[in-house]
């Protein structure tokens, strides 16, 4: 839960999430951020349930996914130590200025349920080893969905106390420990590798 409330970095969304929703009132932002937050879960729910399904379509195996999705937190990591870290290009983002729905784009995708999300995801469904286990993980994703949606909730107020300096400092606190889970998924994925080199 802690790692993928970390990748998914609500705090790191509450910029763009003013932005794009500055012309609602109050009633509108309510939804739009139910709605998203209902549709990242959703869509989460359904990589954790199909993520075996997802490496026996492609015949990838697991170490090799650890590795690419590592490298690819990594990046995700570093960029967000920087505080350069972009899941909506300005293209998009100016695009969504004039969207009526922005809830499933931009926000419940690529937002809350981006590429990082979805790996991680697939990642920890690989390791569910019973029905109980893929449950803990689905409740996983909900409570982080949940604590995305307070996240969104109390941006104007986060945003106000802290301002933007003090949402790239939480954020780039996050990185730190992003990147960290990122090596880890690294150093997994070669763990596994290594032995049928020997062979």
């Amino acid at each position: 839960m802690v790692t993928l409330f970390f990748i998914i970095d609500p705090i790191a969304a509450v910029p763009i999430y003013m932005t794009i929703t500055e012309r609602f009132n109050e009633q509108d932002r309510r939804m739009i951020r139910r709605k998203a937050s209902l549709i990242a879960l959703g869509l989460l729910s359904f990589v954790a349930v199909s993520g075996s399904r997802f490496f026996a379509l492609f015949n990838i195996t697991l170490p090799a996914f650890q590795i690419a999705g590592g490298i690819l937190l990594l990046n995700i990591g570093m960029a967000q130590l920087n505080a350069v870290r972009r899941r909506v290009q300005p293209a998009e983002e100016g695009e969504s200025l004039h969207r009526d729905d922005i809830s499933v784009f931009p926000l419940a995708t690529p937002l809350l349920a981006g590429p990082g999300a979805i790996s991680t995801v697939i990642l920890l469904a690989t390791r569910t080893e019973s029905v109980l286990r893929l449950g803990e993980l689905i409740a996983a994703i909900a409570t982080c969905m949940f604590g995305a949606f307070l996240t969104l909730r109390a941006g104007k107020y986060l945003q106000k106390i802290l301002g933007t300096t003090g949402l790239n400092l939480l954020s780039r606190l996050m990185g730190i420990l992003l990147t960290a889970v990122a090596v880890q998924f690294i150093i997994n994925g070669i763990k596994e590798v290594l032995p049928l080199f020997k062979t």
